[in-house]
């Protein structure tokens, strides 16, 4: 007679955790499979230390100038780091929905768009979205992660 063998619960949990919070965290519609994590979309490091390129900026300067109907020549960065957020909601919480109870790495971009402060924020992926009630990143991500 063949017997079966089962994981201890512990380790089912543990998987289960694992696997869900893998796929909440590329369900927030800002990643993709494609991009590489940290890099701009031409792979360029940043020279600053901030741990986002300075291509990923300029792009999220062009989706606020789209966004915005302002020329991207007249919007100012205020800041672009690299963060760590609290969680899978990337400090730009909905009401209703739920998130990764998790540290997610990512990058926050402030810009001054006609004297308003804009906040784009992401995953590793560097999918930007805006975000209208900003949260604080849980702190600033050492720009080699």
């Amino acid at each position: 007679m063949r017997r079966s063998r089962t994981l201890p619960w512990p380790v089912i949990g543990w998987l289960v955790a694992s696997v869900l919070a893998g796929c909440a965290a590329g369900s927030s519609g800002r990643a993709s499979a494609d991009d590489d994590p940290g890099s701009g979309t031409d792979g360029a490091s940043p020279a600053d230390g901030s741990g986002i390129s300075q291509a990923m900026v300029d792009g999220v300067v062009e989706q606020a100038a789209a966004e915005t109907g302002v020329d991207s020549a007249d919007i100012r960065v205020v800041t672009a780091a690299a963060v760590t957020w609290s969680d899978g909601s990337l400090g730009c919480p909905q009401p209703g929905q739920a998130y990764t109870q998790a540290l997610v790495p990512g990058f926050r971009v402030v810009l001054d768009v006609d004297g308003e402060e804009v906040h784009f924020h992401a995953s590793r992926s560097g999918d930007f979205a805006a975000c209208a009630d900003p949260v604080e990143p849980v702190e600033d991500a050492p720009a080699d992660r």
